[in-house]
């Protein structure tokens, strides 16, 4: 069941269905997002400038009732009644207390705001005397209601109005409720000393009508005050509590009236206008993404979208599905070509360009078997024609010279050096000749050298060291023979002029899945430059093998590719550096 849903998903027909459902779905959501891209920010632009109008209406009912408020106060305070009442040291009789609250409440009658039927208000003196304008009761002593820090405050502060958010009134009415006090010190001009304090209570339900045609599901009001404290808002989970979300934080950055900020809650409008009177903060917030929503079906488009991906898939597989039959043909011929039967030909049916494709996979399969033959061909003689040029590419010199020096031993009667040197060249020259392997092991590689470096300590003298550095794990690594010859051959004969005494050290190991040489001497060196110059170009100075850097060079990319080769690096007078970076293989494999 899965295995047959894999190879569908796989076909032809398979990634049909994909890609048209996958245009679909592109762009779909490319329309969709660059629909609802645009409309939200024509939406939030002109829907933000419709609300900063109302917004503004509230602002201004806000400071109208602020201004009610306080021609009320200033009533009070200026009201004979009310002074004679809080202030007076002689007790009044009932007629003249009657008197006096009649007065009072005329007084009160005259400046309340007009949208307040009787407000609830409570005046305290200090005295011992205070006034309800409603008619009922005082939830605590007047001495504990002095002591509150609402109170406190406005004594402290005697020259402004307070506004100030309560979980319950001073009033029995409003005991457990959340209310929003302004209160405000009455005293006298002269001497400052305060007589009352004047302590009004508005419900949460007493301030929505100034702001109730401004909030919607997805608009909302806050009125906090300097400390940071809603005090009044539609969010009635907010009220009471510090205001802690991302865009007032963002908001208090700020000093414009209508910004928009974006943040991990969500899109929103902000209006911000500071409250002077009030000393708070009246902040309107719509939430863009809510307020699209409601503009936008998007159920509906889903499912539009939805349809419309199905009526053209099905006309897309009607229409492929004589396409689809011969493909499948050519692909099962063409996964036989994998497995080297090249014999698979293609029938030629189908549409123009199917028939097409056909025939041309048909002519590309004969070129592929006679470019195939005869790329064989031709690397089996190439690599014959290099095991071979390698073998006659001893230098006839080097032979006479070697020659040479074995008939001046056998005239000093030197027969053990005399014995050691034949046996070295035998050595030599079976190993360069008459072996037509391309590839040998690193123990013959050492073996080679070690009679190459016999036969120049014997020819040349010993002035030059050599010291051989193998680790255990590589000896049975197979290279291909005669790449370290040439630059034994530089270190003896360049690195070391005039009989210069000098240490040539040959290191061998193992580093990860590579196989490094390094052959490292303390000769007079070269320049950086002419360093990389030998390994570009044939060296004009040859003693043994003939054989040219570069060609070495060559021969390591051609077998191993363009990731392995030589890397030489000098410095002048202090020494020469090869290193040769080559796959490892062993004899075994």
């Amino acid at each position: 069941m899965k295995k047959n849903f894999k190879n569908c998903a796989n076909s032809f027909q398979g990634r049909i269905v994909f890609m048209v459902m996958l245009g679909i779905f592109l762009i779909a959501v490319t329309v969709s997002t660059v629909v609802l891209a645009m409309s939200q920010d024509a939406f939030t632009e002109t829907y933000g400038k419709s609300q900063e109008k109302v917004f503004e209406q509230v602002e201004k009912e806000l400071n109208d009732l602020h201004e009610s408020l306080q021609d009320m106060m200033s009533a009070i305070d200026s009201s004979w009644a009310f002074r004679l009442y809080l202030n007076g040291e002689e007790d009044l009789d009932n007629v003249q207390t009657f008197q006096n609250i009649y007065q009072m409440e005329k007084d009160l009658e005259q400046k309340k705001p007009a949208d307040m039927e009787r407000p609830s208000i409570l005046v305290l003196g200090m005295n011992g005397k205070h006034y309800l304008s409603r008619t009922e009761t005082i939830s605590m002593s007047d001495a504990d209601i002095l002591q509150s820090d609402i109170v406190r405050l406005t004594i402290e502060e005697p020259e402004r109005m307070h506004y100030t958010f309560s979980h319950g009134a001073f009033t029995a009415t409003a005991m457990d409720s959340d209310v929003i006090i302004v209160s405000k010190a009455l005293y006298f001009q002269e001497s400052k000393e305060i007589y009352a304090v004047v302590l009004l209570t508005l419900t949460l339900d007493d301030m929505k009508k100034y702001y109730d045609y401004f909030t919607t599901d997805y608009t909302s009001l806050y009125l906090v005050d300097s400390q940071g404290i809603v005090i009044c808002s539609d969010d009635r989970k907010a009220v009471g509590s510090r205001l802690e979300t991302q865009w007032y934080r963002q908001a208090e950055d700020r000093g414009q009236n209508r910004f928009v900020v974006n943040t991990d809650e969500g899109n929103y409008t902000v209006m911000h206008r500071e409250l002077s009177y009030l000393d708070c903060s009246l902040y309107g917030v719509t939430d863009n993404n809510l307020a699209l929503d409601q503009l936008y079906n998007m159920p509906l488009l889903v499912m539009i979208c939805v349809c419309i991906g199905i009526l053209i898939l099905t006309v897309c597989l009607i229409f492929t599905r004589q396409t689809i039959r011969p493909l499948s043909k050519l692909v099962q011929k063409m996964s036989m070509i994998r497995k080297g039967n090249f014999a698979e030909y293609m029938t030629v049916e189908g549409t123009n360009e199917v028939q097409e494709l056909a025939a041309t996979y048909n002519y590309m399969l004969d070129d592929i078997k006679n470019y195939i033959e005869e790329l064989l061909k031709t690397q089996k003689e190439q690599r014959k024609s290099e095991i071979k040029a390698l073998q006659m590419q001893i230098n006839p010199h080097y032979i006479y010279n070697t020659l040479a020096s074995i008939k001046w031993l056998v005239y000093q009667n030197n027969t053990e050096k005399t014995i050691q040197m034949i046996d070295a060249f035998i050595s030599l020259l079976r190993n360069t000749i008459s072996n037509a392997d391309e590839f040998i092991t690193i123990s013959q590689e050492v073996e080679n050298l070690k009679n190459y470096i016999l036969i120049n300590h014997t020819r040349y003298g010993e002035a030059v060291k050599v010291e051989f550095y193998v680790s255990q794990n590589c000896y049975d690594c197979l290279i291909p023979k005669m790449i370290l010859q040439p630059f034994i051959e530089n270190s003896f004969f360049h690195a070391f002029p005039s009989g210069r005494i000098g240490t040539i050290q040959i290191l061998m190991g193992q580093k990860g899945k590579d196989l490094e040489i390094c052959i490292e001497d303390d000769g007079i060196g070269m320049d950086q430059n002419k360093a990389e110059q030998v390994v570009r170009q044939e060296t004009k100075k040859e003693h043994f093998s003939g054989i040219g850097i570069h060609n070495v060079q060559d021969r390591l990319r051609l077998l191993y590719g363009g990731d392995y080769g030589i890397r030489i690096e000098s410095i002048k007078q202090a020494g020469t550096k090869v290193v040769i970076t080559l796959p490892v293989r062993r004899q075994e494999a």
